[in-house]
């Protein structure tokens, strides 16, 4: 697949629906390619026409600005830097991120226009041929449901085009879901079931069908929802659910190996954005030479990393542990920057709700100790940058009540963050720096650990790790959602309790001590069963994972859950002020792009802009 993502995109792209800014600069250049609609029809092209649109999908995953459109600007994270802009709503109509998302999205889309038109006349073998085109109409549905829910009302286009226009109209997104769940459905009976054990960075009927469910769901949701689609929702992910043996996946028995460097592909795993360390088609900082390509970069690893390389006070008597005004005399740099910790972006830092809401229960529930880093290990004296060990003297000490105690370098917890208020005896027999929630800045919090990457080479590299999109205990919170909404809560019930008794688990307990966590964790009562609870459990579940705007949009809570948890949230979170956030109703839509849309739509009607903007 990787021989193909960064050529046959840009050769084949001359038919998109618009003269966006990347066509526009391709005609400019007067491209020529000897490569023509008919090479579709080829069995090399017709492989080249599907594999090169997943490479689109590396504008997206990975990137900082789209993280900023996903995460940003919802209950779970406070936005810093350049996400503040998403984070506060001061969104314009040419913000760069979002007209990546309609044009690279358009372009993916003609291509697969002109692999589904030329494609069936192709001479290659018809099973590979079958599961091409199923390919070729899942990832068009893939990239229609991200435009669909980012923007509304859309220009749908499914007949491929070679010539450059200057209209446009939009279609209302009943129409536009009608063609993503067609498409969804022939996908998922034209797609292979994947072997266990063979990568999952192409689509599947798994895939498909998670998406498919997904379709249902938001559709439901939407204006062109009828109760059926809730239905048709859970019934999808629940045939995929009751079949998961013969679609070779299943949850992970441990929730942290979701995650585990090297599990990307494991078993819970439904469909995954490739990357790979080869230096020729890695799309990372091996070869990445222009601003272009470095949007393809994988910087997750970066984003939820919190400054453990600050400087800290650490007072003989414990009083005052922690980074605050004055008392400067002991304020020291406590930790350096290496691979294993990352490199401290501190774009997103989790919110009181996330840190005391949803993960309230964090002795039963694993997945807070599993999501978010606590403990940091000394280390210093260090091998890496001087940069970052100038000001560390070459053995860190402790002082408690006089007592003077060396932190034992890859042994000792330099930073230790509980989770909880600490007494000042705990302070004082600790070796290192207590980082109590009441304690907590914009800077000081605990590091979501999902993407951490320390198989890179340097610590400031972006990640090679590929990236899960979709997973199959999001599947079964889909499936109960969609139970809710059908006012099947015993059904909403069952699949919230298979993701819950599965986050009791810790490989460290005995037998005994994971059965009573179960039995603590495990809902008995459908009446519990709220629409917030099944977003908590999401936050829970899904934290990070580059849905939750989406999650909100579609749940119709983004406008309520913001002005309950961020603008005035019941018990401000520790040491960051409360946000001043310009939320509007017509926050539920982004601007469609200006200036490679709206202003280049010259003939015909003017392309109309979503309301507010």
């Amino acid at each position: 697949m990787k021989q193909f993502n960064k050529k046959w995109i840009v050769g084949l792209a001359l038919g998109a629906i618009l003269i966006s800014a990347g066509c526009k600069k391709i005609l400019d250049q007067e491209f020529h390619s000897s490569l023509g609609p008919e090479f579709f029809a080829t069995p090399a092209g017709l492989e080249a026409g599907v594999t090169g649109c997943y490479a689109v999908c590396r504008f997206f995953w990975g990137s900082e600005g789209f993280s900023y459109t996903q995460n940003a600007g919802t209950d779970e994270m406070e936005g810093r830097q350049g996400g503040l802009e998403f984070y506060t709503y001061n969104i314009l109509p040419n913000d760069g991120t979002l007209g990546s998302i309609w044009n690279n999205s358009y372009v993916a889309i003609n291509n697969l226009n002109g692999v589904l038109k030329f494609g069936p006349a192709s001479t290659l073998d018809s099973v590979k041929k079958k599961s091409l085109l199923g390919e070729a109409k899942f990832m068009r549905a893939f990239f229609y449901m991200q435009l669909v829910q980012n923007y509304g009302d859309i220009p749908l286009m499914l007949e491929f085009n070679d010539k450059p226009s200057t209209s446009a109209t939009r279609q209302p997104i009943a129409d536009v879901y009608a063609a993503i769940i067609k498409d969804l459905t022939e996908a998922a009976n034209e797609l292979p079931v994947i072997a266990a054990g063979a990568s999952k960075g192409r689509a599947s009927k798994a895939a498909a069908k998670h998406l498919l469910a997904k379709a249902y769901l938001t559709k439901g949701w939407s204006t062109a929802g009828q109760p059926s689609d809730f239905t048709n929702a859970y019934n999808t992910a629940n045939e995929l659910i009751t079949n998961r043996t013969t679609y070779s996946v299943a949850l992970e028995q441990d929730f942290a190996n979701v995650f585990r460097n090297g599990n990307e592909y494991g078993s819970e795993s439904l469909f995954v954005l490739d990357r790979n360390i080869d230096p020729q088609f890695s799309e990372s900082g091996y070869n990445n030479t222009t601003a272009a390509d470095g949007n393809k970069e994988n910087r997750s690893n970066h984003y939820w990393v919190a400054f453990y390389t600050e400087p800290w006070n650490i007072n003989s008597d414990g009083t005052a542990n922690g980074n605050l005004p004055g008392a400067t005399a002991n304020r020291r740099q406590l930790m350096n920057r290496d691979l294993v910790n990352g490199r401290p972006f501190r774009r997103y830092s989790p919110t009181n709700y996330t840190l005391n809401v949803a993960f309230a229960d964090k002795d039963n529930d694993s997945r807070y100790s599993k999501t978010f880093q606590s403990a940091w290990i000394t280390n210093v004296p260090s091998t890496g940058s001087a940069t970052y060990q100038s000001s560390i003297p070459d053995t860190i000490k402790s002082i408690r009540n006089g007592v003077t105690t060396a932190l034992r370098f890859g042994i000792d917890t330099m930073i230790w963050m509980p989770g909880r208020e600490v007494t000042l005896a705990e302070r004082q027999a600790f070796k290192g720096a207590i980082i109590a929630p009441s304690q907590y800045t914009s800077d000081w919090y605990p590091t979501m650990v999902k993407y951490l990457d320390p198989s890179r080479l340097h610590f400031n590299d972006p990640s090679d790790r590929p990236l899960i999109l979709f997973r199959l205990a999001d599947t079964y919170l889909l499936a109960a959602e969609a139970a809710f909404k059908a006012n099947m809560l015993p059904e909403a019930m069952a699949m919230i309790n298979a993701v819950r008794q599965r986050a009791a688990f810790r490989a460290t307990n005995t037998g005994a001590q994971n059965a009573a966590a179960v039995a603590a964790v495990t809902l008995t009562n459908s009446s519990v069963i709220t629409l917030d609870f099944i977003l908590e459990e999401r936050t829970r579940e899904l934290f990070g994972e580059y849905n939750r705007w989406m999650d909100l949009v579609r749940t119709k809570t983004l406008l309520s859950r913001v002005k309950t948890y961020i603008i005035d949230p019941p018990v401000a979170a520790p040491g960051i002020p409360k946000r001043t956030v310009n939320i509007k109703d017509f926050h539920v839509l982004r601007p469609i792009p200006s200036s490679s849309q709206i202003d280049l739509v010259t003939t015909g009607p003017k392309f109309p802009q979503n309301p507010g903007y």
